[in-house]
């Protein structure tokens, strides 16, 4: 069986701390990416640089991995604006924003909060049937 990008809901529940089904690079960093975020929520400005680091390392792991199970894009496909580490990372810090809204935010809040969040999980999987289709391609990673 062939490895692919996984779909957003995939994407979404290793995001709200559902363990994967399958054993996939992204979706593990997807849930510990997640988790950095909430634990930023409650550190000290002073003290956000490991996290921080540690969040750049997963989306480097994301980068490195996406090529390996992605065609190759054709010549005339359009380069997206972020990587595919950067992606995941915003969907990570979406997912957590959602969830304080949900718990502490007045109605409106969430709403915003959840309509932005499910933008964001449409954009990702418009962008996974491209790489897929090879019709769009992603900027190199980023060598930290």
């Amino acid at each position: 069986m062939a490895i692919a990008l996984p779909c957003k809901d995939a994407v979404l529940a290793a995001c709200r701390g559902f363990p994967p089904i399958e054993d996939v690079v992204l979706l593990d960093a997807a849930g510990e990416l997640a988790a950095l975020h909430q634990t930023r929520e409650h550190t000290p400005l002073c003290a956000l640089e490991e996290i921080d680091w540690h969040r750049v390392r997963l989306m480097c792991d994301i980068d490195l991995w996406v090529p390996l199970v992605t065609p190759i894009p054709f010549p005339s496909a359009r380069v997206h604006t972020h990587t595919m580490g950067q992606v995941i990372d915003r969907l990570a810090q979406a997912t957590v924003q959602t969830y304080i809204a949900l718990a502490a935010a007045p109605d409106g809040l969430f709403y915003d909060a959840s309509v932005q969040l499910s933008e964001l999980g449409d954009a990702y999987q418009d962008l996974v049937d491209e790489l897929e289709q090879g019709t769009r391609r992603l900027p190199d990673a980023i060598p930290w």
